[in-house]
């Protein structure tokens, strides 16, 4: 990333040019996915910076941290809660826990938010391999024939042809600080006097309290903070085991034994082996 004011400056002229798109596809402007993390608070600064036309969403998975709920509530009062259909506990009594491959959570309770609607979201390039292959532009579609695709533009392209086709699930993504580094958001923070969210400093991370992407520790604070949402998650694992007369637990004997394996982060027959070594030495 260039150095001074040149890459905000740059995310600040991509939001504006996106304007016209945003206002077409919806006359609330654009859609802004807010997270309470340090990513989407920048990418609000930015918007409001702008000057367009925008409203800001959190999607509501209910296991979201307390104190991230609060945070948004305090200092983003503007930001409307969106919630969801079927809350997280009774997707795991249906579908199992989540993993990183199946991560059907993010899916059911996060990404469909600003179908028909040009969104701005905070992903950055440096966060993961997948997410340094997007363009700043991009056309995301679930519809069947070419589900979850996302196929990439310049917003020149889109308003020349492709806007016409984004209705339905299909949403115009574009992610102003694409190329940002983690430097530049947190001098970005700082310098601009945002309040900093309390996860950081609490478990590591905003998200999800029980994210299969989350690391054990982060997991683990959670737990003990608050104990009511490992309960839960238990019994709600449990239902969906007696409805699959207990197949999927990888012989596990319980839905706790098998989430203190999911929680591990390790594979399998290393983890079994490490429990067997501990019984051997009590």
């Amino acid at each position: 990333m260039s150095t001074g004011n040149e890459h905000i400056d740059y995310s600040i002229e991509l939001i504006r040019k996106g304007e016209k798109l945003a206002l077409a596809l919806n006359p609330e402007g654009y859609f802004v996915g807010f997270s309470g993390g340090k990513d989407s608070q920048v990418l609000l600064e930015l918007v409001k910076m702008a000057g367009v036309k925008y409203h800001a969403y959190y999607s509501v998975t209910t296991i979201d941290p307390p104190e991230n709920i609060y945070f948004i509530r305090r200092h983003y009062p503007e930001v409307t809660f969106l919630h969801p259909k079927e809350n997280f506990f009774k997707l795991v009594e249906k579908k199992g826990m989540p993993t990183m491959v199946h991560r059907f959570c993010c899916t059911e309770l996060k990404e469909h938010a600003g179908a028909g609607s040009a969104v701005l979201t905070g992903v950055r390039a440096d966060e993961s391999r997948k997410r340094a292959k997007y363009s700043e532009v991009g056309i995301f579609s679930r519809r069947k024939e070419h589900a979850e695709r996302q196929k990439q533009h310049t917003i020149e392209e889109i308003e020349q042809n492709e806007h016409r086709c984004i209705k339905g699930k299909d949403a115009l993504m574009i992610y102003p600080i694409l190329q940002w580094s983690e430097e530049d958001v947190w001098d970005f923070i700082y310098t601009h006097g945002l309040h900093v969210n309390p996860c950081y400093q609490q478990s590591g991370r905003v998200g999800c309290m029980f994210c299969p992407f989350s690391k054990k520790h982060q997991i683990e604070y959670y737990e003990k903070a608050y104990p009511k949402f490992k309960e839960r998650l238990i019994t709600s694992y449990s239902k969906y085991l007696e409805r699959k007369n207990w197949f999927g637990t990888r012989g596990f004997g319980t839905a706790e034994e098998y989430y203190e394996w999911w929680k591990s982060k390790e594979n399998i027959e290393t983890y079994k082996a490490k429990q067997r070594q501990t019984r051997l030495e009590l």
